[in-house]
């Protein structure tokens, strides 16, 4: 947690090529993923994302998952990328999705003032974050 949250990518590459479980929690619930996505460390975020035991639907002890985390903490952009992850990874809809998990933070991405916004137009602030999504559902 200590290399996530001084956004060192350079260790928690070694650390993960070391075995380092990726889904280990802390004593209050929160992922490494939790923590890249509370201090905007989007490069730590992706390379988390990519490998294959990523979980994103893990809450922490007050039933917050990196999503919610990301949202609160104005990461938008991370927000989009774990949300993206969610849906290419488990092949399910938005609305599927906050249903099943009662997801605090997945309406926000889906509307905006309680109007549908695409996935796509939510992307508008960071131009590569399109060709970004399509590269993790591959």
């Amino acid at each position: 947690m200590l290399a996530v949250s001084h956004g060192r990518l350079d260790t928690v590459k070694l650390l993960i090529e070391a075995g380092a479980d990726i889904n280990i929690h802390d004593e209050d619930g929160s992922t490494a993923l939790m923590c890249a996505a509370e201090h905007g460390h989007i490069d730590i975020v992706k390379q988390l994302l990519s490998h294959p035991d990523c979980d994103v639907t893990f809450t922490d002890c007050d039933g917050t998952t990196a999503l919610d985390i990301a949202m609160y903490a104005g990461n938008r952009d991370i927000g989009v990328l774990i949300y993206a992850h969610e849906l290419f990874s488990r092949g399910r809809s938005p609305h599927v999705i906050q249903r099943h998990r009662r997801s605090k933070s997945a309406t926000p991405i889906m509307r905006s003032d309680h109007k549908p916004i695409p996935l796509h137009s939510s992307t508008s602030s960071s131009p590569t974050l399109d060709r970004e999504i399509h590269d993790l559902s591959l």
